[in-house]
């Protein structure tokens, strides 16, 4: 099973413990000071940006993407934690609905000089991301998270047939108008619980699941992590590792 797919995991086991984290606060946006460069901001987020429409919400985030890129060199999009067994990452410029059937964006990057390209966007503290909570994540969000995992025993099927199930289940996620693909396999694995794969999305409300997957209501989930996004040194595992850690730790 993909390590990202793990991760997110991790966050619905915590969600049926009965731990209570606090919900991410509504911040007022404020002049930003200028940080170190190679600084890492982020624009949107649903306390920022929140849209009844998913289609408005995607326009806003695309126009937000053209602004990052007209800051030229002082300012870069973050790029995917690369992982070729896995695709979802190529959505992270595009809007993920958030609970209260809304829609947000989270559209993250490096900047060259340390300061923000707008003064409203959010500084995200890399260095100390692991000593943070759900309520001082600033790309803390809560959402409707479903994982839709088929597990087969093994020589029970084909490759070739769970691949079919795989594609099959990753078009009805993305053609949904209420649902939005987080993670998924490429192709059907196999573990020591069988042969199969996992797909991780979102929906706008707890019922709005497909096949008959159950929501699993997630509070202060950080979106640089779910969305894929490498703002780490290194890259690959060091991230991955540090998501996992934040889903089964917070």
């Amino acid at each position: 099973m993909l390590k990202t797919l793990a991760a997110v995991a991790g966050a619905t086991a915590l969600a049926g413990t009965g731990i209570a984290v606090s919900a991410t606060p509504a911040y007022a946006a404020a002049p930003a000071a200028a940080h170190a460069k190679g600084s890492i901001y982020f624009h949107g987020s649903s306390p920022a940006a929140h849209f009844w429409s998913r289609s408005d919400c995607n326009s806003h985030a695309a126009w937000e993407v053209g602004q990052v890129k007209k800051a030229g060199s002082a300012a870069a999009l973050l790029p995917a934690v690369p992982d070729p067994t896995s695709h979802g990452q190529e959505l992270r410029f595009t809007c993920y609905p958030v609970q209260g059937a809304q829609w947000s964006y989270l559209i993250a990057y490096k900047s060259a000089t340390g300061n923000p390209v707008a003064s409203s966007d959010r500084y995200v503290d890399t260095a100390h991301r692991d000593q943070g909570t759900a309520s001082t994540l600033p790309d803390g969000e809560n959402v409707w998270l479903f994982d839709h995992e088929v597990r087969k025993p093994a020589g029970s099927t084909s490759a070739s047939t769970c691949n079919g199930w795989l594609k099959w289940f990753q078009n009805l996620v993305t053609t949904n108008p209420h649902a939005r693909l987080a993670f998924s396999d490429n192709s059907c694995t196999r573990d020591d619980s069988g042969f199969g794969y996992g797909v991780v999305y979102f929906s706008t409300t707890k019922t709005a699941g497909l096949r008959g997957d159950q929501a699993f209501g997630i509070r202060g989930i950080p979106m640089l992590d779910v969305l894929g996004y490498d703002y780490g040194q290194d890259l690959g595992d060091a991230v991955q590792a540090r998501a996992h850690a934040w889903y089964t730790h917070k």
